[in-house]
């Protein structure tokens, strides 16, 4: 026989730590009841040993254990899955009210017991899994002891004898409740309901005579060649009856063809003659006019032509028709008119306009040239009724005045050259401030001290931060280059009790590593 050869093969893959000899690093590992895959790849990551390796997962396992009851526990997942706790919330708790986890499991055990309830000799962890265990809503139960002020117990009974009483039989075959019976032979709860109000009947009788007369409707031979079994469903068929219709002497196949011939609604015509007790040719009589009446209102007429609406008119002559019935119902003067006005108008600004025998392309190039508001002269015109060059020759005479009139404003110390300015810097309306100064009789600085209290808020959570010698507009923005998140980096602030900045450097190192 030829001779074995020892062969030293696996000596090699042998590992020492802690003055002890294992088979392998993957031996070790699984002795210590540490992960080989993280351990090996944190010496990689970091450029260490595996003695290292193992050593820092050992203390992040020891840091990770707790003492609950006299017994250790390897984390706080394993201590809450024996308790049968939510470990979610046991680290919300201890997260909210900075407790030790033992303060946290402890309080969520009481909770527990106190929430547990017991009916008919089984536990539940709760009223609401009992209740949906039972088939019964765990609202109406709460309802039920807050208003009586019963036991959990005593509702949960109530409602299961109420659901038993709700039960329904119905040729022999029983359900939960007379709704569902309903729905099963195709009829509508509420209307059988009615039904039963109005004849004053028990709901079995009114069903059945509901029921055979659906039963009534469906052929002979339909009802033989289909076998009736308890689950079959009887199917509701509902025809629109077809008699013809005469009107104006003329026959019709039906009421619907009428309809649509004459371009009219057939359910309305229905319904008037149901609400009104009349007949189906009046109905029809009365909404032919009507449709007549209309046609006739929609017609415009405007130097001698006629068109479909005031709109079509306006399209050809190029003018809006919203400014049209605008300034018809200002001042109370009929639609030509107001055309005419607008007409005229357009005329004399393709002409031109012509002030101090001077010719301009138009009043804003006129007004652009002496140095005035456009806007404020139109302004003038319309709410004093004077012309244009009235109104211009105003602004022209008393314009020293009015641009002394336009003062520095002052806020917090800061001087802005306008009202106007400063309102763009805080982002809010000169004309709201103004008004409301105007409204409340106060000065412009009350009224815009009003408009800021409701963009405090707003300016309070968007803070200028400042990280790593860079300003930024707020928190949100400096979260956003950073690729953070911001809720992120408030919460570790609250939770360590360290500086927004700490919180962001936190983050920032994080993603390096990774």
């Amino acid at each position: 026989m030829p001779r074995k050869i020892r062969s030293n093969y696996m000596e090699k893959f042998k590992f020492v730590y802690n003055g002890r000899i294992f088979d392998s690093k993957h031996k070790c590992c699984e002795f210590y009841g540490i992960c080989y895959r993280s351990v090996m790849s944190y010496q990689n990551r970091h450029k260490c040993t595996t003695e290292e390796s193992i050593t820092h997962f050992i203390e992040l396992k020891k840091s990770k254990e707790i003492i609950f009851r006299n017994r250790k526990w390897n984390s706080i997942k394993t201590c809450c899955a024996f308790y049968d706790l939510n470990e979610a919330s046991v680290k919300t708790d201890m997260w909210n009210r900075k407790c030790t986890p033992q303060e946290a499991i402890e309080r969520a055990i009481e909770w527990k017991k106190t929430h547990e309830i017991t009916y008919h000799g089984v536990k539940y962890p709760s009223l609401p899994q009992c209740c949906e265990e039972l088939g019964i809503n765990p609202i109406s139960v709460r309802l039920y002891m807050d208003n009586n002020g019963v036991s959990s117990t005593r509702a949960i009974t109530h409602y299961i004898k109420s659901k038993e009483r709700r039960a329904f039989t119905f040729r022999g075959k029983e359900y939960k409740n007379f709704a569902e019976c309903c729905l099963a032979y195709g009829l509508k709860p509420k209307s059988v309901s009615s039904a039963v109000f109005k004849e004053n009947r028990s709901h079995a009788e009114v069903l059945e005579k509901i029921v055979s007369h659906v039963e009534g409707c469906i052929p002979q031979e339909v009802m033989e060649k289909k076998e009736i079994t308890g689950n079959y469903v009887i199917p509701k068929k509902r025809h629109r009856a077809k008699e013809a219709f005469f009107y104006e002497r003329e026959k019709y196949i039906s009421l619907g063809q009428c309809c649509e011939i004459y371009g009219i609604n057939e359910s309305s015509v229905r319904a008037r003659a149901w609400r009104t007790h009349c007949t189906w040719e009046d109905a029809v009589k009365h909404f032919i006019e009507k449709s007549s009446v209309n046609k006739l209102k929609k017609i415009f007429v405007y130097k001698g032509k006629e068109y479909q609406s005031v709109a079509e008119c306006c399209r050809k002559y190029d003018v809006r028709a919203a400014s049209v019935r605008n300034r018809t119902s200002s001042k109370g003067c009929s639609l030509e008119e107001a055309l005419d006005h607008f007409i005229m108008k357009k005329k004399e600004i393709k002409k031109g306009f012509v002030f101090r025998d001077k010719s301009y392309a138009t009043m804003e190039e006129c007004c652009k040239a002496y140095g005035v508001s456009a806007s404020s002269v139109s302004s003038r015109k319309y709410r004093l009724g004077c012309s244009i060059e009235e109104s211009l020759e105003h602004f022209i005479k008393n314009k020293e005045m009015i641009e002394k009139r336009i003062q520095k404003f002052t806020f917090r110390g800061r001087e802005y050259p306008s009202l106007r300015a400063c309102c763009k810097k805080y982002g809010i309306e000169d004309a709201c401030v103004r008004q409301r100064a105007r409204n409340q009789n106060c000065s412009l600085e009350e009224s815009f001290e009003h408009f800021m209290t409701r963009k405090r808020k707003y300016m309070l959570n968007n803070q200028e931060f400042e990280y790593r010698g860079i300003l930024y507009p707020s928190l949100k923005e400096c979260c956003e280059k950073l690729e953070i998140n911001k809720n992120s980096v408030v919460s570790k602030s609250r939770r360590s009790g360290c500086s927004l900045q700490e919180a962001v450097e936190y983050y920032v190192k994080k993603q390096h590593t990774k």
